[in-house]
């Protein structure tokens, strides 16, 4: 595999869509499977879109690591074709299925024992979703979205949230089938059954996402008996900057040998330092209309 030109397999689901993603071999027992966070509508990603390709968040930066083999996803669905939460549309789990599909295709080399999922935000849901589902040694999450009605309130998803619901109202209870997946397995989970190590990192200011989902979910993580570490810095939003190669590297190995993570050593030692950058213009416009409809919301 070649950096620049990746070999990209296809799945096509019954109905014919079509799912494309990147087996990186390097010939190890361990797999990590990388879910892509939301990565823009198509016309951002023009090279992409013109091969059908989703953007394979990360496989830059960690495909070529021999430490593992990888496996990148990617869901090219939604109400901006950036993503559906892994889900699918208005009810319908099309997405879950051929994600699911995918992953025991490429499974059949390797054992849940030895794998890992790791994501950020949209990837994050993904991750640990289905690191839930296939019993997973570790799951990396990096401020993800885990109740998705509050996500689209609070960090403008309304659109993607309410595309996945069958009838869009992304906030009502009784969509928490569609909006709250994570939530509902962990709730469901049997106690005698171990869960995966839960490596999770966010920032203290991720306004609807830290306090309201990633805090909650290391505690209920932990009363059902799973072991947490939570890296959590006091400032940079909704980013993943602090989530440097190096770190994510660090935390996998130790997921997927059985060790403990020295999570204090991550914001102090230079090794794992990531620089903040400011969000993609685009972010900060969505997340000032959003703020916006709320007070007006409120006005009236």
């Amino acid at each position: 595999m070649s950096e620049l030109s990746p070999a990209v397999s296809q799945y096509v689901d019954p109905e014919g869509r079509r799912f494309e993603y990147v087996h990186v071999r390097h010939g190890r027992p361990d797999l990590v499977v990388h879910f892509s966070a939301f990565f823009g509508k198509w016309g951002d990603a023009k090279p992409y879109r013109d091969r059908f390709q989703g953007y394979f968040h990360r496989l830059k930066m960690l495909g070529s690591c021999d430490d593992h083999d990888w496996l990148f996803l990617c869901d090219p669905y939604g109400a901006f074709d950036n993503g559906t939460y892994y889900t699918g549309h208005q009810g319908d789990f099309f997405v879950e299925r051929a994600t699911s599909s995918i992953i025991e295709q490429v499974l059949v080399d390797y054992s849940s024992e030895r794998t890992a999922t790791i994501g950020s935000s949209m990837g994050g849901t993904g991750a640990l979703k289905f690191g839930m589902l296939f019993d997973v040694k570790g799951i990396v999450a990096i401020g993800p979205h885990i109740d998705l009605d509050i996500s689209a309130a609070a960090q403008g998803r309304e659109r993607e949230v309410a595309w996945i619901c069958p009838d869009g109202d992304y906030a009502a209870p009784h969509n928490f089938e569609y909006t709250r997946q994570v939530s509902n397995m962990l709730d469901t989970w049997s106690r005698s059954k171990p869960l995966p190590t839960l490596f999770l990192q966010s920032c203290a200011d991720d306004d609807g996402v830290h306090d309201e989902q990633v805090v909650p979910l290391a505690a209920r993580w932990e009363a059902k008996g799973g072991a947490v570490y939570l890296d959590t810095r006091p400032t940079g939003g909704h980013t993943s900057d602090y989530a440097t190669k190096p770190l994510l590297l660090d935390a996998l190995r130790h997921l997927l040998g059985g060790e403990p993570i020295e999570v204090d050593r991550y914001p102090h030692d230079p090794t794992f330092a990531g620089q903040l950058t400011a969000p993609p213009l685009s972010h900060r416009l969505r997340r000032r209309a959003s703020l916006l409809r709320k007070r007006l919301l409120r006005k009236t």
